[in-house]
């Protein structure tokens, strides 16, 4: 017997919904094979067999919530029989869906059309008319998430009906804005991030600085390595990422977690690198950024970034975050608040780089600023020390020679 467990997804993450399961009760599972998709911390991960068999029951339906660590479901040997203790666990449980089930609303069967969850929440969000697939890739031609992405890029690429998309909106031309008004519940990776965004705010003394460097000598490198480099995505991320190594080491406190009643401040120095994906956001981890060259923290970021996009990301990913850097400069934004991921206890924000008129050695200028910042808890980290922390950084960006120097 092989029991299937709602994976664990970071720190503060006790739950998870599960999104799909690709196999009844009854059919066969090879090993290796993806069973079930369930969203966690905001990432939706695929959970394979450990070993072939049989799917003998499923506990948590779809749209479920369970705790980490929670059997959703169990896979048995052919033949094999469970013992007599897990198969008094196994009928209260399903007496138990049973009871839970009873005036939901049941998938539709025969010649029916099955759409699941999934398929039907993106169908939702983005305006896609579901009589419009014809058959599914799920089992028996259910509608799963993939057919519905699948039919949006048709439609994009000028394959399908584009009317079809926008009929929606023809319709409601001429009706009261109230009636054209969408309604989305926080569900999913919204719930996840609504919830721990208030429960940070509501929890956490924050507090923000920020300072304006100049990095004109520091873009000027970056132009250089772009053509020695040809083809890597240079930019000013990782000279950003070392710098903030030199400044935990100026204040290690910045690099904690809180639990409300202390703190613990971080050996291992691993920055969440903020991915914007349109309506949602992710938190991939670069892992033992201390250890790592420039080159070699470009190519993991571009890695994570296409992983991210691609929604290939696995649980591994988005865990072991000790401070995060957002950068907000993408969008032409010069300063920025942010909210901090807890348990940690700072969140960096970088600006947009610019020429600006600046006085340079008594002269006037065109130079290349940036302003960055933190936003820290204050419980941890004093106004003096977020200063100090920030100035180090300040310092590594405008004077790569102090910069070169700490690098691997």
């Amino acid at each position: 017997m092989v029991e299937i467990k709602m994976p664990e997804a970071g720190f503060s993450i006790t739950e998870g919904k599960v999104i799909e399961w690709y196999k009844g009760v009854g059919d066969r599972v090879e090993e290796g094979e993806n069973v079930v998709s369930v969203e966690t911390d905001k990432i939706t991960v695929e959970i394979p067999a450990e070993r072939g068999g049989v799917l003998h029951e499923v506990r948590y339906r779809e749209g479920d919530v369970a705790p980490v660590g929670m059997v959703m479901g169990i896979i048995v040997e052919e033949g094999e029989e469970l013992t007599e203790g897990a198969e008094e666990v196994s009928q209260k449980v399903k007496n138990k869906i049973e009871v839970q089930v009873e005036g939901r609303k049941q998938e539709r069967v025969g010649g029916e059309r099955r759409i699941s969850p999934a398929a039907k929440a993106v169908a939702r969000v983005k305006g896609v008319d579901l009589s419009r697939i014809d058959e599914g890739s799920g089992p028996h031609g259910r509608i799963v998430k993939k057919d519905v992405l699948n039919f949006l890029a048709e439609v994009e690429a000028g394959r399908a009906g584009v009317e079809e998309v926008t009929a929606g909106a023809e319709r409601g031309k001429g009706k009261k804005a109230d009636e054209r008004a969408v309604r989305i519940e926080f569900e999913g990776w919204r719930k996840v991030i609504a919830d721990r965004m208030v429960s940070s705010f509501r929890e956490v003394p924050h507090y923000t600085m920020s300072v304006e460097t100049d990095i004109t000598e520091l873009a000027d490198r970056i132009k250089v390595l772009r053509e020695k480099e040809d083809g890597l995505h240079i930019t000013y991320l990782p000279f950003m990422m070392k710098a903030i190594v030199v400044g935990i080491e100026e204040v290690p406190y910045v690099n904690a977690f809180c639990d409300g009643e202390g703190f613990t401040v971080r050996p291992e120095i691993n920055i969440g690198v903020a991915v914007d994906l349109g309506e949602k956001l992710l938190v991939p981890v670069v892992k033992d950024v201390k250890g790592k060259s420039i080159l070699e923290l470009v190519n993991e970021v571009d890695d994570l970034v296409r992983k991210a996009r691609e929604g290939r990301l696995e649980a591994g990913d988005v865990q072991g975050g000790t401070i995060t850097l957002t950068n907000v400069g993408m969008f032409q934004t010069h300063s920025a608040t942010s909210i901090i991921v807890q348990p940690q206890v700072a969140i960096i924000y970088m600006g947009v780089a610019r020429e600006v008129p600046a006085v340079w050695e008594g002269r006037i200028e065109v130079r290349q600023k940036m302003i960055f910042g933190a936003t820290y808890d204050h419980r941890v980290v004093n106004g003096a020390a977020g200063g100090r922390f920030l100035k180090k950084v300040k310092d590594c960006l405008e004077d790569l020679g102090v910069l070169m120097i700490r690098l691997p």
